[in-house]
């Protein structure tokens, strides 16, 4: 009987990697090009099953929390830089820092890395070991305390565990 699970849950993974290689494929060509698009999605799904990786689980019930932090974080930023330009002589203060990253999971420092870029003021550079250097527009901003807690919401939707 363990051939049979083993089966059924390669199978619902080739099906979860096609539907979100399907899905990049849709939103980056804006549904267009199945021609090339289809074979590229099984090509993908199918490497990534040969490679042994395993679907990213989320969190939906984390979902529109985390959805509404990026969001309202990212509002914050076009309107910060927006009121920074609009302001005489310099504002900023920036600086090069270094993040101890908390969480152990690739997939939530990958992210991570990804999406600090989209917070206010703050951009990743690179990752070594535990650590992502980060380059910071105005150091007086509370940007450590955001990227801690992206890092965690992160975590929870990726892993469903209430920490990092």
């Amino acid at each position: 009987m363990t051939t049979d699970t083993g089966s059924h849950r390669r199978w619902l993974d080739g099906l979860a990697w096609s539907l979100f290689y399907a899905a990049i494929w849709a939103l980056f060509t804006r549904g267009s090009g199945w021609t090339l698009g289809l074979p590229s999605v099984l090509l993908a799904a199918g490497l990534s099953l040969w490679l042994g990786l395993r679907p990213w689980r989320l969190s939906w019930r984390r979902l529109p929390g985390f959805v509404w932090f990026f969001l309202s974080r990212m509002a914050f930023g076009a309107w910060d830089v927006a009121v920074r330009a609009m302001l005489p002589g310099p504002s900023l203060q920036p600086v090069w820092v270094d993040y101890r990253m908390r969480c152990q999971s690739p997939r939530v420092r990958l992210l991570l890395s990804a999406m600090v870029g989209l917070l206010p003021g703050t951009l990743s550079s690179r990752i070594d070991g535990d650590c992502m250097r980060l380059h910071v527009l105005d150091e007086r901003q509370p940007w450590h305390a955001t990227v801690i807690d992206l890092e965690a919401r992160l975590a929870r939707l990726l892993d469903g565990r209430g920490e990092p």
